[in-house]
């Protein structure tokens, strides 16, 4: 094979996958403008449906919204381990599972013999 017919093979190979690729780009923007729209006419339904389901016979449904976190307040009793101690405790607990100290309660901690 001469340099020539590899180059050629080694262009045609790059404009191949390039092409693929675009393909690609293509498909995914033409997804995601349909899903777009998808969720545009579920979400303009959505309240136009929920007056005309409303009857005198039926009972009210409540929706539950988000609501702002409340703080726990509560005490955390420590049975034979000290404070500083109780603080890693709860850092590791934290990190191992990745979940913010903040959202995490701890109501008792004890030392196991």
């Amino acid at each position: 094979m001469s340099v020539i017919n590899a180059l050629i093979v080694a262009v045609s190979g790059f404009l191949i996958v390039f092409l693929m690729l675009c393909l690609l780009w293509f498909i995914i923007v033409m997804i995601n403008k349909a899903v777009t729209a998808l969720e545009k006419s579920t979400k303009t339904e959505a309240p136009a449906a929920a007056p005309a389901s409303a009857s005198p016979s039926a009972a009210p449904v409540k929706t539950s919204e988000p609501k702002e976190e409340a703080v726990y307040g509560g005490e955390l009793a420590l049975y034979n381990v000290d404070e500083k101690t109780a603080a890693c405790i709860m850092a590791i607990i934290s990190d191992e599972t990745k979940i913010p100290l903040s959202q995490l309660i701890f109501k008792s901690i004890r030392a196991l013999d």
